[in-house]
C-alpha cells in the first residue's frame, strides 16, 4: 500500500472509540424541576424497549473503558467479526483489486444489516469496528470499491445522526417521567399530609401510574422509590385503623337503625280509626328522615335491616290507607293518574307518528315523577306495567328507526318553511298583522313534531332569530309611539283634573256647558299607554256622570239655565231670570191666543150689513171684543214689567 485513499483518511477520522461517545450520552446531564407535570399516560411495552436499549448502552459504555478490542470479544454478536476476518485472511489469496472490491461491499452489507436492528449500541459499536477494517484493509481503487467505501461513510453518518437523536428523545423522556413521578410523591404526600385516609380509589391510581412509568435518569430511581414506598407503608398503617373505625362505625349505626325500626313499629302499633294521621304521617315523615341521615351497616346484616325497614313503611301505609279517609282520597287520585298515564303510555305502540310518539314518551316519564307516590306494592306493580309498555314503545323505535327518522325529516322541512315565513313577515309594515303571523307561526311550531335531534338546536335558533328581528323592530317603533302615549296620558290627567273641578262646581249648568268643550278635547287627544286605558276611561266616566248627574238633580230649566250659562249670568240671577221667564212665557201665550179671538171678533161683525137699528149680536160682539182688547193690554203691560225686570238682572248678574 504506497499511498492511501482519501476516503480512507476521513473514516480514520470518524473511527473514534465507540466508548468515548458512549459515555458522553450516558453522562449527559438531565433537567429537574420541581415544578409538578400533569401525567400522560405511556405505553409500557415501547418503555420497557428503551429502558433494554437503555442498560445495554450503559453496559456496553462500561466494558469498552479500556480498548475497543475488548468490547468486540465481549460481543454476543462474534460471528460478524469473524467473517470479516476471515476475508482478510483470503485477501492475500485473491488478486489485490478484485480483493478489494469484494472486501468493501462485503462490509457495506455487513452495515445494511446492523442499522435494521434497533440495538443502537451493538450497532454503533459493530460500524465502529467496521471503520476500522475498512482503515486497515485495501486501497480502494476500483470504482466498486470506492462507491462501497463512500456509501458506508454515508449510512454510517446518518445511522449517527438517528442515534443521536434517539439518545436526546430518550433523555428528554427520562426528564419528563421523573417530573411525573415527582408529581405522583407530591400528590401521595398531600393525601398523607390532609390525613386522608379514606382515599383508597385515589392512592390506587397514583399507584398504577407510578408502576407504569418506568424510564429514568440513574441516580434518581432507588431515592424516588424509597419516598413512595415510606408513603404507601405510612398510608397502608392508616388504613388498617381506619377500617377498624369504619367496622366500629357501621356497628353504631346498625345500633340506630334498630332503634328506628323499633319507634317505627310502636307508631304502627298505635295507629286506629281515632289516630290523628297529620300528628302520626309528621312523626313517621321524621323517622324517615333519621333513617337516611344514618349510614352504612355491616353488610351481612344490610339486607335484613332494609326488608324490616320496607315492611315497617308498607305497614304504615297499609293502615293509614285503611285509617284515613283524606290519604286514601288522595291515594285514590294517584292511582287513577298512573292508570291513565300507563293507558297513554300502551296508547303508543299503536301510534303512526313515532315522531310525536318518541316526544310523549318522554313528557309521560316526567308526569309519572310528578305524580303522588301509592303504597309501596301498588307503586311497584303500577310502574312495572308503565314500564313495560314505553319499554315496548322503545323497542318499535329502534326497530323502525328508519320510518322515525324520515319523519323527523318530514317534521324538519315543515319548521325550515315556517322559518322562511317568519323572515318574511320582517318586514311588514303593519306591526299589529305581524304580531298575529307571528303568534300563529310560533303555535304551528309546537304543533309540529320532533325533528333530528343534531338539527333541533339550530334550527330554533334560527326560527327565534327571525321572530327576534321582528320583534325588535316593533318595540323599536313602539319606544317612540309610547312615548307620545306617555305625553297623551299627562294630557288627558290634566283634562280628568278639570273635569274634577267642574264636578264640584255650585253651578252645575255651567259645569255641563265647560264639560263639554272638555270633552272635545278629550276625544281629540290619541291613545295612552295599553295598561292605563282602562283606567283613564273609568275615571272619565265616573267624573262626567257626576257632572251630569248633579244638572239633572238640580230640577232647573235645563235649557234656560244652559242657556243663561253660556252667556255668563251669574247663578243666583239665572233662577230670578229663569222664574220670571215662567211667568213671561205662558203670559205672551196667553196674549197670543188673545189676539187671535180679537182677530176673529173683528172679522164677525163684516159679517152684519150697516143699519140703524140695533143688534143683539152685534152688539155682543162689540163687548167681547173691547173686553178683549182690554186683556190684552193688560197683559202687554205685564209682559213689559217681567222683560224689563229679566233685563235689569241680565245686566247686573253677568259674571266677570
Amino acid at each position: 500500500m504506497e499511498q492511501e485513499n482519501p476516503e480512507k483518511e476521513n473514516l480514520k477520522e470518524d473511527a473514534v472509540d465507540p466508548t468515548a461517545e458512549n459515555e458522553q450520552i450516558s453522562e449527559e446531564p438531565v433537567e429537574s424541576s420541581d415544578t409538578i407535570a400533569e401525567e400522560d399516560s405511556e405505553d409500557s411495552t415501547e418503555e420497557k424497549q428503551v429502558e433494554a436499549e437503555t442498560n445495554t448502552e450503559e453496559q456496553v459504555a462500561t466494558r469498552t473503558e479500556d480498548s475497543s478490542e475488548e468490547v468486540l470479544e465481549n460481543q454476543s454478536k462474534e460471528e460478524a467479526t469473524s467473517e470479516i476476518e476471515s476475508s482478510e485472511e483470503n485477501e492475500s489469496e485473491t488478486p489485490v483489486e478484485e480483493g478489494a472490491s469484494e472486501f468493501y461491499t462485503d462490509i457495506l452489507k455487513k452495515a445494511e444489516e446492523f442499522i435494521s436492528q434497533d440495538d443502537w449500541a451493538f450497532v454503533s459499536n459493530e460500524l465502529a469496528n467496521l471503520a476500522l477494517h475498512i482503515e486497515e484493509g485495501p486501497d480502494p481503487n476500483m470504482d466498486d470499491a470506492k462507491e462501497a467505501v463512500k456509501k458506508f461513510t454515508s449510512l454510517r453518518e446518518e445511522f449517527e445522526t438517528r442515534k443521536k437523536a434517539h439518545y436526546e428523545e430518550l433523555n428528554k423522556k427520562k426528564a419528563e417521567n421523573l417530573e411525573k413521578k415527582k408529581a405522583l410523591i407530591k400528590e401521595f404526600s398531600d393525601i398523607i399530609n390532609g390525613e386522608k385516609w379514606t382515599a383508597t380509589k385515589e392512592v390506587g391510581q397514583i399507584r398504577n401510574k407510578w408502576e407504569s412509568i418506568k424510564v429514568l435518569p440513574q441516580g434518581e430511581v432507588e431515592a424516588l422509590n424509597e419516598r413512595f414506598d415510606s408513603l404507601l407503608e405510612e398510608f397502608e398503617s392508616h388504613k388498617v385503623d381506619r377500617l377498624v373505625k369504619k367496622l366500629q362505625k357501621e356497628e353504631e349505626n346498625l345500633t340506630l337503625k334498630l332503634v328506628i325500626l323499633e319507634k317505627m313499629d310502636a307508631l304502627n302499633a298505635k295507629i286506629d280509626d281515632s289516630a290523628d294521621f297529620d300528628s302520626l304521617n309528621k312523626e313517621f315523615h321524621d323517622l324517615l328522615l333519621q333513617w337516611r341521615k344514618v349510614g352504612r351497616v355491616p353488610v351481612e346484616k344490610n339486607q335484613h335491616i332494609w326488608d324490616h325497614f320496607n315492611e315497617a313503611q308498607d305497614a304504615f301505609s297499609q293502615l293509614r290507607l285503611k285509617h284515613d279517609s283524606e290519604y286514601r282520597k288522595a291515594v285514590e287520585k294517584s292511582l287513577e293518574k298512573k292508570q291513565k298515564l300507563i293507558k297513554e303510555a300502551e296508547a303508543l305502540i299503536d301510534e303512526k307518528d313515532l315522531a310525536i310518539a318518541a316526544r310523549k314518551v318522554n313528557k309521560l316519564h316526567n308526569q309519572w315523577k310528578k305524580t303522588g307516590n301509592l303504597p309501596q306494592k301498588e307503586e311497584n306493580e303500577l310502574w312495572d306495567k308503565f314500564k313495560h309498555a314505553t319499554d315496548a314503545f322503545n323497542e318499535k323505535k329502534s326497530d323502525n328507526i328508519e320510518v322515525l327518522r324520515g319523519q323527523e325529516q318530514e317534521n324538519l322541512d315543515k319548521k325550515l318553511s315556517l322559518i322562511e315565513k317568519a323572515i318574511s313577515i320582517q318586514d311588514m309594515e303593519s306591526f299589529e298583522e305581524g304580531h298575529q303571523a307571528m303568534q300563529q307561526l310560533m303555535d304551528q311550531w309546537k304543533a309540529i313534531g320532533p325533528v333530528p335531534r343534531k338539527k333541533s338546536s339550530k334550527i330554533w335558533k334560527q326560527f327565534k332569530s327571525a321572530m327576534d328581528g321582528f320583534y325588535d323592530k316593533r318595540r323599536e317603533y313602539f319606544k317612540d309611539v309610547r312615548k307620545d302615549q306617555k305625553e297623551n296620558l299627562t294630557l288627558k290627567n290634566e283634562l280628568l283634573a278639570k273635569l274634577k273641578e267642574l264636578s264640584e262646581s255650585d253651578d252645575a249648568a255651567l259645569a255641563v256647558e265647560e264639560a263639554k268643550k272638555i270633552q272635545v278635547e278629550f276625544k281629540k287627544v290619541g291613545h295612552v299607554p295599553l295598561k292605563f286605558k282602562n283606567k283613564i276611561w273609568k275615571q272619565y266616566r265616573e267624573v262626567c256622570d257626576i257632572i251630569y248627574e248633579r244638572y239633572r238633580s238640580s230640577g232647573a230649566d235645563l235649557g234656560m239655565e244652559r242657556k243663561l250659562a253660556s252667556q255668563g249670568i251669574d247663578p243666583a240671577n239665572r233662577k230670578e231670570i229663569i222664574k220670571y221667564q215662567k211667568q213671561l212665557d205662558p203670559l205672551l201665550k196667553e196674549i197670543s191666543r188673545l189676539e187671535a179671538e180679537l182677530i176673529q171678533y173683528q172679522e164677525a161683525t163684516t159679517y152684519f150689513k150697516p143699519s140703524n137699528k140695533s143688534n143683539k149680536l152685534l152688539d155682543d160682539l162689540h163687548l167681547k171684543i173691547n173686553k178683549t182688547e182690554t186683556e190684552i193690554s193688560e197683559k202687554k203691560t205685564q209682559a213689559s214689567q217681567l222683560r224689563t225686570k229679566i233685563g235689569a238682572l241680565k245686566s247686573s248678574g253677568t259674571e266677570e
